[in-house]
């Protein structure tokens, strides 16, 4: 028995200090916007403005961001943000960032996806996804009762999704459009 406890007691800190989340490595950064916020040692300006909200089951929010250095406003970084968040009992929340260099291509598979028909494949049903690197992705998918829908996903762990209409890609569309916009406009004030 004593030496069971011995034996407990050694080990036990060793499992204890296995578990430390200090020691977990932590994810990369995985957009420019992501990168310039993680920066330390420097005050970091954050502008933002909200180009549009959809709503459906969830809700999913586009802001233009602009990331600065204070020290070095030429220091900028530009991009969108799409927050996430879900309807019901969990009402999940996340952010995902798109920086400017990557808007043009997800418009482009956006307008792809929003386009698909249900014989795209001869089975019974379907789902085309796009996904960008701050981790949205948006997928169009065949219901159980033959509509077509859209959901917005944000985020890996902890994960929220919004539930929308097909419709609503174009609205979406037409907000990142305008988000290229003020991004542009932005820029040549900051000059």
């Amino acid at each position: 028995m004593r030496h069971l406890l011995s034996a407990t007691l050694l080990v036990f800190p060793l499992l204890v200090n296995a578990q430390d989340p200090a020691d977990a490595t932590k994810a990369q950064p995985a957009t420019k916007l992501e990168s310039f916020s993680a920066r330390t040692g420097i005050v970091i300006v954050k502008g933002y403005s909200t180009i549009g909200v959809v709503n459906g089951l969830g809700r999913v929010s586009i802001d233009v961001r602009e990331f600065r250095d204070a020290s070095n406003p030429k220091s900028a970084q530009y991009g969108v943000s799409f927050e996430v968040k879900e309807s019901g009992r969990l009402e999940r929340e996340n952010t995902s960032f798109i920086d400017e260099d990557e808007i043009d291509s997800l418009i482009r598979g956006l307008d792809y996806i929003s386009k698909i028909e249900r014989n795209v494949t001869t089975l019974g049903n379907f789902e085309a996804q796009y996904k960008t690197k701050g981790d949205l992705s948006m997928t169009v998918f065949s219901g159980s009762g033959g509509e077509i829908s859209l959901a917005v996903s944000s985020g890996r762990i902890g994960k929220a999704s919004a539930y929308l209409k097909l419709a609503d890609a174009e609205k979406i569309r037409t907000f990142l459009s305008e988000a290229k916009s003020v991004i542009s406009k932005a820029k040549a004030a900051g000059k």
